[in-house]
């Protein structure tokens, strides 16, 4: 394991070569600031972290779940849990295995030998906290913290770009916490957090792209097999983790009137008025043909409409722009002025020579959180 320190004093580098422009995998935070930094500054910093996690890290990046799959999901956690450091119950993670020493070692074990005085940072897996795993794009997983001492912490994202984002998340006291990581942008990541006057081990996630294809299983086992936290036993499937929610079939079980059969949902009686068939009627040059909205003609082009639906991760519903996480931000132009970042967020206008914002807000710290941002300021 290379000196921390070494480490340390490149984060603290690029911290005051950086520039104020974005948030931790959201849209913007008042906590967030994004650090343009040179090519050798960084090269310094991967080569260290990279040191830190050990020999458990693929050399190439993962386009794929594989068998480092990270415990993740596609539900977004609350706007109260967002960028926060939240308790973790160590009581209740006995049964799980950490990584340390190039080893994972069981909960009491990794206890007695962990150094109670450096701080120590994992991903959370099936059956483990690792120092490296994969994750679908747009999905979210839980970093899990090891805070010796009380003390401001910064959280750090590199970015497979080179783009480095720091959070402030505050002090808290001794002890486990732990943070939601949300998957933003496909290829190679690194996280570290620092206090004041120490710096974590590096954790490295890789972030692949996930392509929908229908394919029916042929042997039940090896389907069953394939995700990481299931197996086969006794001719069953058993998994540690719940299949995620299929949002058709939730829809369709959601009525009384209907059942999900083979991948169909099959009902026996018509749903009440169907408002996109309704919204379709409307329209004298469409007709609603199979659960389709078939038209003569192109609708007239909506501007704000258009150019929500050229991000992959929002969708226009009910004439809003509804996105999921993160846009990538631009790599930022040299040394640009306050109104000029201002004014590269959609959500913000600079007025009387303030930059002025909107977007959800954090009642637990009265910051602005989602798709918008208060002041740019993940990893």
């Amino acid at each position: 394991m290379i000196n921390q320190a070494v480490i340390w004093t490149l984060i603290a580098f690029i911290s005051f070569a950086g520039i104020a422009l974005g948030g931790y995998d959201l849209s913007g935070s008042e906590k967030a600031e994004s650090l343009s930094t040179s090519s050798s500054a960084l090269q310094g910093i991967e080569a260290g972290a990279g040191a830190l996690a050990g020999a458990e890290i693929p050399q190439m990046t993962a386009t794929a779940a594989g068998t480092e799959q990270a415990f993740s999901t596609t539900q977004t956690p609350t706007n109260t849990e967002l960028l926060t450091l939240l308790p973790f119950d160590a009581e209740a993670s006995q049964s799980t295995h950490v990584f340390f020493k190039g080893s994972y070692l069981g909960w009491n074990g990794f206890e007695v030998q962990y150094p109670r005085a450096s701080p120590g940072l994992w991903i959370e897996r099936s059956v483990s906290w690792s120092w490296y795993a994969t994750m679908p794009l747009g999905s979210w997983a839980r970093e899990l913290l090891y805070v010796p001492t009380a003390s401001p912490i910064s959280i750090f994202e590199i970015y497979p770009s080179g783009y480095v984002m720091k959070h402030d998340l505050g002090s808290v006291p001794p002890g486990y916490y732990y943070i939601w990581y949300y998957a933003d942008t496909p290829g190679r990541h690194l996280s570290l957090f620092a206090l004041s006057n120490s710096v974590s081990n590096a954790v490295t996630i890789d972030v692949y792209g996930i392509y929908h294809q229908k394919v029916t299983p042929t042997d039940p086992k090896k389907e069953c097999e394939k995700n990481s936290y299931c197996h086969w036993v006794n001719g069953q499937c058993l998994c540690t983790m719940p299949d995620p929610v299929d949002p058709e079939k939730e829809k369709c079980e959601q009525k009384s009137y209907c059942d999900w059969v083979n991948g169909q949902c099959l009902c026996t009686m018509p749903d009440p008025v169907d408002p996109e068939k309704e919204k379709c009627e409307q329209k004298s040059y469409c007709d609603w043909v199979n659960g389709q909205c078939l038209c003569t003609m192109p609708d007239p082009v909506d501007p704000e409409k258009e150019k929500c639906e050229q991000k992959p991760y929002c969708d226009w519903v009910n004439g809003q722009c509804l996105c999921r996480g993160l846009n990538p931000i631009p790599e930022p132009s040299p040394e640009p002025d306050e109104a000029t970042i201002c004014q590269q967020n959609p959500y913000c206008n600079w007025v009387n020579g303030q930059c002025f914002c909107t977007g959800l807000r954090d009642s637990s710290s009265g910051g602005l959180l989602g798709n918008s941002a208060e002041a740019q300021t993940q990893i």
